[in-house]
C-alpha cells in the first residue's frame, strides 16, 4: 500500500515538473530572441564616437554620410580616411577605435584634396572623399557649412539599407539557437527541447519573408555593384535559403535524431554564419 502511494507521488511529481520545464525552455527561447533583437539594433561604435566628438551637423554631407564616412560608395571597402584610422586600430592591443586615434589623423590629408581632415570635418565635408571638400582654397577662413537636402518623407522612412541590418539578425539567431536546442535535446533525450528547436528553425525560415525583400531593397537603394563581397554575400544568402528549406524537409522525413538530418543542419548553420560574416564586411569592412 505504501509502495503504491510512493509510486503515485513520484508520478505526480514528474507530471508537475514537466510543464515547469516546458515553461522554462520557452522562457529561455523568448529571452534569446529578445536579446538578439536588441543587439541587432546597435549602431557601429565608430559612428557614435565620431559624431559625438566632432558634434557633426546632421544637415551636412558628413552628417548624412553614415558608413560612407570611412567607406567607399559601395560600402565594401574603406576610403582613404577609413584606411588611415584602420591602421591605428590594427596597431592597438584591443582593436578598438579611440579619441586619440581620431586626433592623430586630424592633421592628415587622407583623400589628397589639399584640405586637412580636421578642416573638412569641421565644415561638414567628407575627409575620405576628394570630390567633397570646403569651398575656396585650403587655409581660407571657414565658411558656412553646406546643408544637404534631407530628402522626402518617404525616403526618410525607407533608408538606403532597407532596414536589412536590423531584420537580418533574426534568422541567424533563431537558426543557430535552434541548432543548440536540437543538440541539447538529443543529448538529454528531451522532447521539449526538440520541439523548441523545431519552432526556432521554422521561425528562422519564416523571418526570411522579411529579410529577403529588405536585402534586395538594400542592394538597389544602396547602389551596390554585384561584384566582390556583395556577389559572395548574395550567393551565400541564396545557398542559406535553399539549405534552410532542405533542413526542415529533411527533419520532417528523417526525424530530428537522424545523422543525415544533423549533417544538413550543421552545414546550414555554417553557411548561415559565413553569410552573416560577409554581410558584416559590407558594413564594417
Amino acid at each position: 500500500m505504501h509502495f503504491g502511494l510512493l509510486t503515485t507521488n513520484m508520478n505526480s511529481s514528474i507530471g508537475t515538473h514537466r510543464p515547469q520545464r516546458a515553461v522554462l525552455y520557452r522562457t529561455l527561447l523568448f529571452l534569446a530572441v529578445l536579446l538578439s533583437a536588441s543587439l541587432c539594433q546597435a549602431k557601429p561604435p565608430f559612428l557614435a564616437l565620431f559624431k559625438d566628438y566632432y558634434k557633426v551637423d546632421g544637415s551636412t554631407a558628413l552628417g548624412q554620410a553614415a558608413c560612407k564616412t570611412c567607406h567607399v560608395e559601395q560600402g565594401t571597402r574603406r576610403n582613404p580616411y577609413g584606411k588611415d584610422l584602420s591602421k591605428l586600430v590594427k596597431m592597438s592591443p584591443d582593436g578598438v577605435l579611440t579619441l586619440d586615434m581620431l586626433k592623430q589623423v586630424e592633421n592628415l590629408d587622407s583623400d589628397g584634396d589639399g584640405w586637412k581632415n580636421i578642416d573638412e570635418i569641421q565644415q561638414g565635408n567628407l575627409p575620405g572623399n576628394p570630390s567633397d571638400h570646403p569651398d575656396g582654397k585650403p587655409g581660407d577662413p571657414p565658411k558656412k557649412k553646406k546643408a544637404v537636402s534631407s530628402g522626402s518623407f518617404l525616403s526618410s522612412l525607407l533608408p538606403s539599407n532597407g532596414y536589412h541590418p536590423v531584420v537580418v539578425h533574426f534568422p541567424i539567431a533563431l537558426f543557430l539557437f535552434g541548432l543548440l536546442l536540437e543538440i541539447l535535446g538529443i543529448r538529454k533525450s528531451n522532447t521539449e527541447l526538440g520541439k523548441a528547436a523545431g519552432w526556432n528553425l521554422v521561425g528562422a525560415l519564416a523571418s526570411l519573408s522579411v529579410v529577403v525583400p529588405s536585402g534586395i531593397a538594400a542592394w538597389l537603394l544602396g547602389g551596390h555593384k554585384l561584384e566582390g563581397t556583395m556577389l559572395v554575400h548574395l550567393i551565400l544568402a541564396i545557398s542559406a535559403l535553399a539549405l534552410m528549406i532542405t533542413t526542415l524537409v529533411t527533419r520532417k522525413k528523417l526525424g530530428h535524431t537522424h545523422k543525415g538530418y544533423l549533417f544538413v543542419l550543421i552545414l546550414t548553420a555554417v553557411i548561415v554564419a559565413v553569410t552573416g560574416h560577409f554581410g558584416g564586411l559590407m558594413v564594417y569592412g
